[in-house]
């Protein structure tokens, strides 16, 4: 945006009076008129200077930091401001506009909540760093800006202002619930961590030795043991299995997605889907997610591949934290469709607002695909539909009311 040195009464430059000094002055001639003149002359051309400079080589910007917060948390906007000239400045005045669903923390009564104001002289060549807090009460991902610097003349004639335009982004996770872990072993045939049943066998864990049967591979024969012992002994390996979780985030809160959204479902969902994901990472776990939401911002349908470690689940988190109430499609349509492209034998943890016959014929499905399979509603599942499930193997539950709370 342009500046625009400007009369704040008038709308008009201020040399209309120094001209008029001087026409009296030189018609008169009388030495107080002249003065009068000087002086209206020096006057304007210092309000003229000082003004049209009042912005000229400052250079302001805005961060966020953390940029990564669980919602309720306040991060600090921090506006550093340098006047890059010799010139100082009487007054400088910063207007940070905020985004839609970020707030000033404790607003006065008749406090704007759409802006944060603050306000300093500046001397030539100094650079101002001002920190202010702000609230994000929800999560999603927002951002802050533009930011509005005005300034003026020494003499308080003339103002000038400029918009500068930026964006710093803040993406809020999903508040934490008293949520308690639920864990499947997988299907998968790679040996991760130690179990008392598990698929295969790990050489990496050695227990002990047996004696020698039939059929024992030769390469598994201990020789040593065996020359100890004079009979041939069989190694013996701990089980062990793979440790991963898919997570199935369904948001559509009815059978017809398409017709209505419970906003409060969908955020039970997404939190307890969150802090699932959480405890899976913590425990080691690979973690992955699936959903039939919708992102906020790029009004997509997102997933994670996957993975381990801190990007995954930041992935993971990420997701959650933009994913809107509403569906692109009924879930069972949506995660049958993903079973391509889930790995083999992986387990998979449904999250959804309520268990309908569709989605739990689609559970079913899966468990036929290789993968075991957690359901994990919000609402209560009917007992036929439970046994149901349990019949063919698809492990269910419930979210307790004290697990909908906040954890503490």
């Amino acid at each position: 945006m342009e500046t625009h040195p400007v009369d704040p009464r008038t709308g008009r430059f201020p040399w209309q009076a120094a001209v008029l000094f001087v026409a009296v002055a030189a018609l008169t001639r009388a030495p107080a008129l002249i003065v009068l003149a000087f002086g209206a002359v020096i006057t304007w051309v210092v309000v003229e200077i000082t003004g049209r400079l009042a912005l000229a080589a400052v250079d302001a910007r805005v961060t966020l930091t953390p940029d990564r917060i669980v919602a309720g948390e306040l991060p600090v906007a921090t506006v550093e401001i340098v006047n890059r000239k010799p010139v100082p400045l009487p007054w400088l005045d910063a207007r940070l506009f905020l985004g839609e669903g970020v707030e000033p923390p404790n607003p006065a009564p008749g406090m704007s909540r759409r802006w944060i104001d603050c306000g300093f002289p500046m001397r030539g060549r100094e650079r101002v760093v001002v920190r202010l807090p702000v609230h994000v009460p929800a999560r999603g991902a927002y951002a802050i800006g533009p930011l509005r610097l005005r300034a003026g003349d020494w003499l308080g004639f003339t103002q000038t202002e400029r918009t500068v335009q930026l964006a710093p982004e803040v993406i809020a996770y999903p508040a934490p619930l008293a949520v308690r872990d639920r864990a499947l072993a997988s299907l998968r045939p790679l040996a991760e961590t130690a179990t008392r049943r598990g698929l295969v066998p790990d050489p990496l864990r050695f227990r002990g030795v047996r004696p020698h049967r039939r059929g024992d591979a030769r390469k598994e024969i201990h020789w040593k043991a065996s020359a100890r012992l004079r009979e041939l002994q069989t190694k013996l390996y701990e089980p062990a299995t793979s440790l991963d979780s898919i997570f199935l985030v369904n948001v559509a809160s009815y059978e017809q997605y398409w017709i209505q959204a419970d906003p409060e479902a969908a955020e039970l969902v997404v939190s307890a889907s969150a802090e699932l994901v959480r405890l899976a990472a913590a425990a080691g776990r690979q973690v992955g997610l699936v959903t039939n939401g919708i992102d906020n911002l790029t009004h997509e349908r997102p997933r994670s591949a996957l993975g381990r470690g801190p990007r995954s689940l930041t992935r993971s988190l990420e997701i959650l934290a933009r994913l809107g109430p509403y569906a692109v499609g009924a879930p069972e349509t949506v995660f049958l469709r993903e079973r391509g492209r889930l790995p083999w034998g992986a387990t998979l943890v449904i999250v959804t607002p309520r268990l309908g016959q569709g989605l739990a014929n689609a559970s079913i499905a899966l468990r036929r695909a290789h993968h075991r399979v957690l359901i994990v509603s919000v609402g209560d599942i009917p007992a036929v539909l439970g046994a149901h499930l349990t019949v063919h193997g698809v492990s269910h539950d419930i979210l307790t009311q004290r697990e909908r709370s906040a954890a503490v």
